[in-house]
């Protein structure tokens, strides 16, 4: 899982990016940086083939700002969490 942290300046950027055929066959996630109680960027998580992801690492490099790793557990944390709910929700309707 890789998280970059891009600013809402370059959404046309980020869409173009994300719109390349062997990075949208990735599993993309984008989340607004409120979710850590911050405006103005979203964080943008990648997960697939370790070729593929090269490519998205790359293209995104060009336009992520940088991250401390403070935040980069936060959010990682967070989208973690995320799915775990996802998960237990789900085991609740079929189990």
């Amino acid at each position: 899982m890789d998280i970059f942290k891009i600013a809402n300046a370059n959404k046309k950027e980020l869409d173009r990016i994300l719109a390349i055929d062997d990075i949208s066959r990735l599993s993309i996630t984008i989340r607004e940086s409120s979710i850590i109680g911050k405006d103005g960027f979203q964080y943008v998580i990648i997960e697939g083939p370790e070729e593929r992801m090269e490519i998205a690492r790359k293209e995104l490099s060009s336009i992520a700002e940088k991250m401390d790793d403070k935040e980069r557990e936060i959010v990682k944390n967070y989208i973690e969490k995320e799915k775990e709910d996802v998960y237990s929700g789900l085991g609740s309707i079929f189990g």
